[in-house]
């Protein structure tokens, strides 16, 4: 089952130790795990942390992962549950924020979903999210104006620092994947790095890669709105954008500038 819904489950207890060291935890900190499968990085992180609350969505390992002490385990898809429910607490013990750390090997598969629930519906909970995803994932996050940067790498970047920490190879891993593997650290940010507002920011960042081999010029041309060709010169100049750009060369607070001056052309139609 754990092979069908993309787990690989890790072996190498050298690996499992150095993502626990990138983790920084203290006996206070919150701990959140995704996928735990066969508990090789749970039973760790129970030892050195004040709770940890495990979401599997595998009936069997969740069954075998019941008889781990302190653990809170919760059965079910991380995309169908509410993330701030289960991190601020109870009234007995609300959460504080900051006071959570997100630990886990992510499928593969839904690993884009989950960053952006995590980071989007939890963030004011979260203080680290330390994962092991796959390796060109992992590169495209922690890259931004580069030939690889995907429009997942400035939602993230938008929420949290990322650091390439270091690979992992298939054989780390029972079944082994195809692929290599990272493990990144996202150090979520206590203010917006960029001043545009978050849904149109990614909005015009979304649009603009959906044909990624396109001009800017050409692809925020799908952008909804009453926008003429002579208000888009403006938009260039007053953003200071070259529009014969590709979206992949910006940066996020170019993506920002223009952003603004799109909304602010749009006010004034």
């Amino acid at each position: 089952m754990g092979r069908f819904l993309g787990q690989h489950f890790l072996k190498d207890l050298n690996i499992r130790d150095k993502i626990i060291a990138a983790a920084q935890l203290t006996d206070k900190d919150r701990i959140l795990e995704i996928g735990p499968g066969k508990g090789v990085l749970t039973e760790q992180l129970l030892q050195r942390s004040e709770a940890v609350t495990a979401i599997e969505l595998d009936s069997s390992l969740a069954q075998a992962l019941r008889a781990l002490p302190k653990l809170n385990l919760i059965e079910g898809d991380i995309l169908g549950l509410d993330l701030t429910e289960i991190l601020q607490g109870s009234e007995q013990q609300p959460a504080l924020p900051r006071s959570w750390k997100v630990v886990a090997n992510l499928p593969y598969y839904i690993t884009s979903p989950i960053l952006e629930k995590l980071l989007c519906s939890s963030g004011d909970y979260l203080d680290y999210i330390v994962v092991m995803i796959q390796k060109e994932v992992a590169e495209r996050l922690a890259s931004i104006a580069q030939r690889q940067t995907s429009s997942l790498s400035y939602f993230v970047n938008y929420y949290a620092s990322v650091e390439y920490l270091f690979t992992v190879k298939p054989g780390c891993f029972a079944p082994p994947p195809k692929v290599d593997s990272a493990v990144v650290r996202l150090t979520m940010r206590r203010q917006p790095p960029v001043s545009a507002p978050p849904p149109a920011l990614f909005k015009v960042i979304r649009t603009a890669f959906q044909e990624r081999r396109k001009t800017l010029r050409r692809s925020l041309l799908k952008l909804p709105g009453p926008i003429t060709s002579y208000q888009w010169g403006t938009i260039w100049q007053q953003a200071d954008i070259d529009p014969q750009r590709r979206p992949e060369t910006l940066s996020l607070e170019e993506f920002s500038n223009l952003t603004e001056a799109i909304i602010q052309q749009a006010e004034r139609n």
